[in-house]
């Protein structure tokens, strides 16, 4: 079985005029994400900013849960929140998986908007996931979404969820839950 890898990306990602920013880190998506994402057997998460004070504010969450809360009262959360890496942007965390995998991952993207990149289906993604090839690098985005960029660097991407309803803006903790559930959930 392939390794699976989860990343929450905050640059580039694009704000309500389109502009490309860095959005902030919320420590609800820290929290929630790595619950999900240590659930459905990722190796690892990462929370992905290139802004000093935005990782540290991660650490800072990480460490509540691995080495002050979870400690007193031997939560659960720890657990999932020791899976959490912080990075300053792809590269880093493609090095990082790179150099515990010994081989490059499958990158694929999420969005919520149609794009023109190669689309792979839930089903051929946990496919692959299945398999014994190289590991799966899920990027999921903040604000309005990633730029085009982050994109296109990525081998494929995952269909929208729910593209044609009338409102189309799920929270990004909902969205990682519902991808990693499609993907690695027990129904597939």
């Amino acid at each position: 079985m392939a390794s699976l890898y989860v990343g929450l990306f905050h640059y580039p990602m694009r704000n309500r005029e389109g502009e490309i920013v860095a959005t902030s880190v919320t420590p609800i998506d820290v929290h929630d994400i790595a619950r999900s994402a240590r659930t459905y057997g990722a190796a690892r998460y990462f929370v992905v900013t290139p802004v000093p004070t935005q990782q540290a504010i991660t650490w800072r969450i990480r460490g509540f849960w691995t080495e002050g809360e979870r400690i007193r009262e031997k939560s659960r959360r720890g657990e999932a929140i020791e899976y959490v890496s912080v990075a300053e942007d792809l590269d880093e965390t493609l090095r990082f998986i790179a150099e515990a995998e010994g081989v490059a991952p499958f990158l694929v993207a999420t969005s919520a908007r149609p794009s023109r990149k190669e689309v792979i289906s839930y089903r051929d993604l946990g496919r692959r996931l299945r398999s014994d090839g190289p590991p799966v690098y899920i990027l999921f985005g903040t604000g309005w979404g990633m730029a085009d960029e982050l994109i296109e660097t990525c081998d494929a991407i995952l269909p929208p969820i729910m593209p044609d309803a009338d409102f189309n803006h799920l929270s990004v903790r909902a969205a990682t839950a519902i991808v990693l559930d499609r993907v690695a959930g027990d129904d597939r």
